[in-house]
């Protein structure tokens, strides 16, 4: 899996583009006169500008009549010539959104909304995550999304601000993604083949079809990658973020009369490798390098994911029911600096929701009403890291979590103009630790935690015209820490931390959206919100590498987002996502008695600015030049650090859909970080020692293509 570390890197390099750019120009000049043949496809824009309906929201609406912030990714955006590697390809240019890719399988990607989620060291925290309706977040809060795989995708939905009214325990917002619909033919096959530098080598196979009522997708994907921190020790012993995942994911569906059915498996297998993050120092020294602690303890995961989920849907003449339901398991061996963490858990839940119009005058109100129930039950063991071999054992507990909720929706009209839409919801999560390793030196910390709350919301939009879609709400949100959270208390005892407590947020919205002359379409939103009780994560002498967690008083978030879609042109668009986010704590007095008023919340950039412009010749050729430019962000909390700004500029082109007797075949190439640019990609919040940095790649060049037969 690993390359020879002697070979000459400069020639290997060199090698690689020469070899690249033949591939794609070999592949262009092949079947003269093909050219006649290309199918091409109109590209996806993150905000469209003809009319579209999104679900996100529960209740059907079309995009610029909802009153909230929601964006839509289309296909394109998501895989056309992108390696596939994290969910920040597609989601650049969504306003609002900061996906911090590491470049770590170990950790994953972070993700955050407005300031909420940045708190989070691995998986992402703060923000809903579902894929075709089922959930990838746990019942405890915490989403993990090692079994995604972005190529599969068809199409995102993003809702941002405080979302607990809608899908609860959320403060940042809601992200569905939905699966490719699978072709209109009985038999399709794909395969994608891509292989980059850094040893990155991604194959997939995707089975897919429809036949009357009945469609199916079997996709299969392996992703090597041997990652570009190395402790440059002999190959023997190297240690970098490399990562082997297996991916496979499957998609039955089932259309009648009144009925649809439908089911989705999901698993991974994966082993990474966490070379850890670094100081100013070390990364003035060697910014590539893996930190020394993290390669003598062998710090990495290993997991399988396994997860089935099914929707039932049924047309009545009252209404629509939908019921829905999951089962999951999941397990890891995780070595971190002072510990190895054992982990099994299996989780479940079911959803039943029931919709209907009423009549009001010439339009209709539309009611929501649903009710769920998830469990979670965690078999959790730590032991001392010693070298990567297991020590002895210093917590044995078993963890569940059952979490309960109820809403009701209404949207309503008031007059022609004016649109409403309120809606309630309850939350109830109850945590239960039952402690299993109990000596004379060590007390029983069994232990149960009950959070609840009830999130109001409510929201109106103005159709003044199509141009012009003026919005406001208010909602809040609730947001409990996960098991992980409570579970690492800085004392070293088992049990839940009594003393951290639910976050809560309070958010006052105001926005404009429309479509302009058929060529352009934007999106404004400004927003406050009120952070009660903000989680914070910080690290310990007697851990370091481990975070733990604490509410710091109360913080301010308030920001601004716009978003413009512009055809220039039938072959030439563009798109921009500016995000202002300012966030600060309100109170925040540590336990040392120093106070942080008024200082920025870690992990947070206040400005992000992101550029696309794509090409797309009607003989089938495209260029995409994508630029994103994020402020510096502060590491800790009393803001004596920061990880400093970057801008880095990526381009992609190939060819869609050249026809080569029975077969479709598009190849691609992409060149990412264009001018080698030395740029942080994330920080970790308060870390020990100082090591806040985790350093982004330089220049790297991939290639790839697609095949599929037969063909329509």
């Amino acid at each position: 899996m690993h390359s020879n570390p002697a070979k000459p890197m400069n020639r290997t390099i060199v090698s690689f583009r020469t070899e690249a750019v033949v591939i794609l120009l070999a592949l262009a000049a092949a079947s003269p006169g093909a050219a006649a043949a290309v199918q091409t496809t109109p590209a996806d824009s993150v905000i469209a500008l003809s009319p579209i309906t999104v679900t996100v929201l529960r209740t059907p609406f079309e995009l610029n009549q909802a009153p909230y912030a929601v964006a839509v990714v289309g296909q394109d955006a998501i895989r056309l010539a992108r390696p596939g590697l994290a969910l920040d390809e597609a989601l650049r240019t969504v306003p609002g959104v900061q996906v911090d890719n590491r470049y770590n399988y170990a950790l994953g990607e972070r993700i955050s909304m407005r300031g909420f989620g940045a708190r989070a060291q691995f998986g992402v925290r703060g923000v809903k995550v579902l894929i075709d309706g089922i959930p990838a977040t746990m019942p405890d809060g915490q989403t993990t999304l090692n079994h995604v795989n972005p190529s599969t995708l068809g199409r995102i939905e993003v809702i941002r601000g405080p979302a607990s009214t809608v899908y609860g325990n959320a403060a940042g917002g809601v992200i569905q993604l939905h699966s490719a619909e699978p072709p209109d033919m009985p038999f399709q096959q794909a395969i994608r083949v891509i292989s980059g530098e850094d040893g990155l080598l991604r194959t997939e196979a995707t089975t897919s079809g429809r036949q009357g009522n009945t469609s199916y997708m079997v996709n299969l994907n392996r992703l090597n990658y041997d990652g570009y921190r190395d402790s440059h020790k002999p190959e023997s012993t190297r240690f970098s973020n490399s990562a082997e995942n297996y991916q496979a994911s499957a998609h039955f569906g089932h259309r009648g009369a009144r009925t649809q059915l439908n089911t989705w498996l999901h698993f991974v297998d994966y082993d990474a490798r966490n070379p850890g993050s670094l100081s100013a120092t070390l990364l003035a020294a060697n910014r590539n390098q893996a930190f020394i602690n993290n390669v003598n303890q062998k710090t990495g995961e290993k997991g399988r994911h396994a997860q089935l989920g099914a929707s039932w849907n049924r047309s009545m003449q009252s209404g629509q029911l939908e019921v829905a339901g999951y089962v999951l398991n999941r397990s890891l061996d995780n070595p971190i600096p002072n510990e190895i963490i054992d982990l099994e858990r299996n989780a479940g839940g079911l959803r039943l929701s029931y919709t209907r119009d009423l009549a009001a005058g010439q339009r209709a109100v539309n009611l929501a009403i649903g009710a769920e129930v998830d469990a979670q039950l965690d078999d959790r063991q730590r032991y001392v890291n010693s070298q990567g071999t297991r020590g002895n054992k210093t917590l044995d507990q078993e963890e569940t979590v059952l979490s309960l909720g109820a809403a009701a929706q209404a949207t309503a009209p008031l007059g022609d103009l004016l649109e409403l839409v309120a809606a309630l919801r309850y939350d109830r999560a109850r945590f239960e630790a039952d402690d299993r390793l109990i000596t004379s030196t060590n007390p029983d910390d069994s232990g149960v935690r009950v959070m609840n709350a009830l999130s109001p919301s409510v929201g109106v939009l103005l159709a003044v015209a199509d141009a012009f879609h003026p919005y406001a709400n208010v909602a809040t949100s609730f947001e409990t820490p996960t098991t992980t959270e409570l579970v690492n208390r800085p004392s070293g005892a088992g049990g839940f931390n009594p003393e951290i407590d639910p976050q809560r947020t309070y958010s006052v919205e105001t926005g404009a959206k429309g479509r302009l002359l058929g060529r352009a379409a934007y999106q404004l939103a400004l927003y406050y919100a009120r952070v009660h009780d903000q989680l914070i994560p910080f690290e310990i002498p007697a851990a370091p590498g481990r975070q733990f967690f604490k509410n710091a008083g109360s913080a301010t978030h308030k920001g601004a987002e716009l978003g413009i879609s512009l055809a220039v042109a039938d072959f030439l668009s563009t798109q921009i996502a500016y995000t202002y986010t300012d966030a600060r704590f309100r109170t925040y007095i540590t336990s040392t008695g120093l106070r942080r008023d008024g200082k920025r919340v870690p992990g947070i950039a206040k400005n992000r600015l992101s550029g696309l412009v794509s090409l797309r010749a009607p003989w089938g050729t495209f260029a995409d030049i994508e630029t994103r430019y994020v402020s510096r962000m502060a590491a800790d909390d009393g803001n004596a650090n920061y990880s400093g700004a970057y801008a880095v500029t990526d381009v992609r082109a190939g060819l869609r859909e050249r026809r080569i007797g029975s077969l479709d075949v598009s190849p691609f190439i992409g060149v990412t970080n264009l001018f080698d640019r030395k740029y942080n990609t994330s920080v970790t919040i308060n870390a020990f020692g100082g090591r806040y940095y985790e350093p982004g790649p330089g220049t790297k060049v991939y290639v790839g293509g697609d095949i599929r037969f037969p063909v329509r």
